[in-house]
């Protein structure tokens, strides 16, 4: 494999026009580790398919490029080559892009080594017949107690699980385009935040950075390695559907199966989960962690919490999402996500999905509020705001979900630690406001001393965040005529009640 080998420029020297042509042809594949329970199971490592691949035949001695042909979904390539050329056949970890046939463009590279893709390569060997095979083996790498120097098949594991999601979404919406994804790998993207070029990543995740939409991926053996934690990446890769196709409210951060969380935190979280199964067609989402990838967790997707369910919860929510695919399929799912949820002027939790899911498919909408309630979530249709909600979950001021507040009035906003800080159950409290005018308006916060607040400001997406120090905070932010939305919180998470006055102006 070689890791730092960047895509050349495409073209053929001008002699290699006239040349004798031979066929060279071949299939490529990868070593899949399996994971069915949490821990990496190494005794059911299967080969499979590098579907849809570039092949570069290079010339071996000034590494030119000849020709480039992409792999079928076999893993099977054939190109026409000149006769009496030493060549090697290099396989990217990409797929898609300019001059493929799939709509994608993804690739898989090295964030250690200046982002470089990764690929395997063949010994050279000359071309000396009218047609020639050339066959590619991606190996694990692991050696019973430990992975050798080569860990070829990460790469290609990493594409191949991304590509999955691709293709469940095709197959409900064959039209669909997938704007740019890159997956960084490396054998040193540790559990620990710091320097991504040194691989201190601190977990799998989905952001934005530079280069657009990109996912993260942890591989460091003995630790937390996550190139055949399949779940893990159709789970952030559903975290990138959110960002290309809808919209997530979410304020991210750490959570666990067992935390309370704030509504939009849950709802993405739990959506990530249940979009792994729905891919994947499981019903249970696996992560190994530890010496020899031997520990791991095993999570539940079809039932919810034992206990504490709620719109809190993201095993709530991705138990409802799990079902209502499994019974109903992911059409109507796709088209919520992708429709209603980009624009609904309640912020994106399970109470706005659902309210979009009754009006648009009223036969789905009734298995909805079957799971709803099995959920201990409130299953009124047409209530994205969850005027209608009960469950508090254990905290008296999580309810009501929205608080009315008035241009020109002062309002009373509190928010709680009790369950944990910055993006748990309390954490946030949000003002649902009418505008009525289309203005710039002055959004005033003021709190205790020891407090310093923080605001987000919505009207169908996010129109502005307000994040500065001090025991009060001002906004200035033009909204439209409509609904707007207040999100706010305490940055230092002081007590299990703090409250704030609040003024829109």
């Amino acid at each position: 494999m070689s890791g730092a080998a960047l895509v050349a420029g495409q073209g053929s020297a001008p002699s290699d026009q006239l040349a004798e042509k031979s066929q060279l042809a071949g299939h490529v594949n990868y070593e899949q580790v399996s994971n069915p329970a949490g821990p990496l199971d190494y005794a059911r490592t299967s080969n499979q398919p590098v579907r849809s691949a570039w092949v570069d035949i290079l010339d071996a001695s000034s590494d030119e490029l000849i020709a480039s042909t992409q792999t079928d979904d076999t893993g099977a390539y054939t190109v026409a080559v000149p006769s009496k050329r030493t060549v090697t056949v290099r396989v990217r970890a990409q797929s898609g892009g300019a001059g493929a046939d799939a709509p994608w463009d993804l690739s898989v590279r090295d964030n250690t080594r200046g982002g470089a893709i990764y690929a395997i390569e063949s010994p050279p060997f000359t071309i000396d017949a009218p047609s020639m095979t050339r066959d590619l083996h991606a190996a694990s790498g692991w050696a019973g107690n430990g992975y050798g120097a080569l860990r070829a098949a990460a790469p290609f594991a990493i594409l191949d699980t991304l590509r999955k999601s691709m293709e469940k979404v095709l197959s409900v919406a064959p039209a669909t385009r997938f704007p740019l994804l890159r997956a960084y790998w490396s054998v040193n993207n540790v559990p620990a935040y710091g320097e991504v070029t040194a691989g201190e990543i601190g977990t799998t995740s989905f952001m934005r950075d530079q280069s657009g939409a990109a996912i993260y991926v942890l591989g460091k053996e003995n630790s937390d390695t996550d190139e055949y934690d399949a779940s893990v990446l159709t789970h952030e890769w559903g975290h990138y559907y959110q960002d290309a196709f809808g919209r997530d409210d979410s304020p991210g951060g750490s959570h666990a199966m067992a935390d309370s969380l704030d509504a939009r935190l849950a709802f993405s979280e739990g959506w990530g989960n249940a979009w792994s199964g729905i891919v994947l067609g499981r019903d249970n989402y696996t992560d190994a962690v530890g010496t020899l990838q031997s520990g791991g967790v095993n999570i539940d997707l079809a039932n919810g919490p034992p206990t504490l369910r709620g719109w809190y919860r993201e095993g709530s929510i991705n138990a409802i999402l799990w079902q209502l695919n499994a019974r109903v399929g992911f059409a109507p799912i796709h088209q919520i996500m992708t429709g209603w949820m980009r624009t609904v002027p309640a912020l994106t939790d399970i109470h706005a999905f659902s309210a979009g899911l009754f009006a648009r498919d009223p036969a789905a909408g009734a298995v909805l509020t079957e799971l709803l309630l099995g959920q201990a979530i409130s299953a009124a249709p047409n209530d994205p705001f969850g005027e209608s909600e009960t469950n508090n979950g254990g905290l008296v001021a999580a309810l009501p979900l929205y608080r009315p507040a008035a241009v020109g009035a002062a309002t009373r906003a509190c928010v709680s630690n009790a369950f944990g800080s910055y993006n748990k159950l309390g954490s946030f409290v949000y003002l649902r406001v009418e505008v009525p005018a289309p203005r710039a308006y002055v959004v005033r916060i003021e709190g205790p001393a020891a407090a310093d607040p923080d605001v987000s400001v919505y009207s169908g997406r996010l129109l502005a965040r307000s994040e500065g120090l001090g025991s009060a905070e001002t906004a200035t932010v033009t909204l439209p005529a409509g609904t707007a939305v207040l999100a706010i919180n305490d940055a230092n998470d002081v007590s299990a009640s703090t409250c704030f006055s609040v003024t829109i102006n």
